[in-house]
């Protein structure tokens, strides 16, 4: 979720070229495994963000998102609102980020 760039000046413009990190590749391959239904792969990974990035919300959300795709509504929830709870212990959260996470979490209490 998170992005790191670098500005390439081209004559008189200016472009942002984004360079993602391992952690955003991990984090995108879970969405793109999910949309493949490889749930098991999906999970797989989402696990490594939280070993590998304890001290990025990604691998909690991420979890959310496998389990939503499988059903596991209550799974879900609980993830969701594990991330919020980071996101409420942790620097460079705002509060309109944990409300989502609460919001997904209560939508998958539905």
């Amino acid at each position: 979720m998170s992005k790191a760039g670098k500005e390439q000046k081209n004559g008189s413009s200016t472009k942002f070229i984004p360079v993602y990190t391992q952690l955003d590749q991990l984090s995108n391959s879970v969405v793109d495994l999910i949309k493949q239904n490889r749930l098991d792969e999906a999970e797989a990974v989402s696990h490594k963000l939280l070993t590998d990035y304890p001290d990025q919300v990604d691998g909690l959300n991420r979890l959310a998102m496998v389990y939503e795709a499988r059903g596991e509504k209550g799974k879900a929830a609980d993830y969701f609102r594990k991330a919020a709870d980071f996101a409420k212990s942790n620097p460079g959260f705002d509060r309109q980020m944990v409300n989502w996470f609460l919001s997904e979490a209560r939508r998958m209490e539905k």
